[in-house]
């Protein structure tokens, strides 16, 4: 069972700098530099899990996936981690529907990564706290309805 208050989301710009030798290079992405927005949620849960999680990026513009994360972050701080897994649409909408936010995308572009790695580090908190994959979680949780 998902336990615990998110009580802090830290989120990374991590680069590595694969255009120098044109790797992962092709037609239309001549100098990529493979980078994710990586996010870390902490609980104050007495286990000390953490929810790790990214979003995938090719360098320039990580740095504005980053700052939509912090701008996401208060949707996320202050919340049980029971009540998030409950109504997991509700806090996707939640995340997506900031009035303020959803000009630059809910459905595609910044806020569409940055819900992304948000969701990915929830899912692997409580996957964590389930003692289980995150594969296995799901398809437990697909065979419980």
């Amino acid at each position: 069972m998902a336990k615990g208050e998110i009580t802090n989301l830290s989120v990374f710009d991590v680069r590595f700098p694969t255009s120098l030798d044109h790797h992962g290079s092709d037609a239309m992405h001549t100098d990529p530099d493979y980078s994710a927005a990586y996010v870390i949620i902490e609980t104050d849960a007495s286990d000390g899990l953490k929810g790790h999680g990214f979003t995938f990026t090719l360098g320039k513009g990580t740095e504005i996936v980053v700052c939509a994360i912090k701008a996401l972050s208060v949707h996320v701080i202050g919340k049980q981690l029971k009540d998030i897994v409950s109504d997991f649409r509700g806090f996707y909408r939640q995340l997506t529907s900031d009035s303020q936010l959803r000009w630059i995308g809910p459905e595609k572009g910044v806020i569409h990564l940055a819900t992304a790695a948000v969701l990915n580090a929830v899912w692997d908190l409580v996957a964590k706290q389930e003692g289980k994959p995150l594969w296995k979680l799901l398809v437990d949780m697909l065979y419980s309805l």
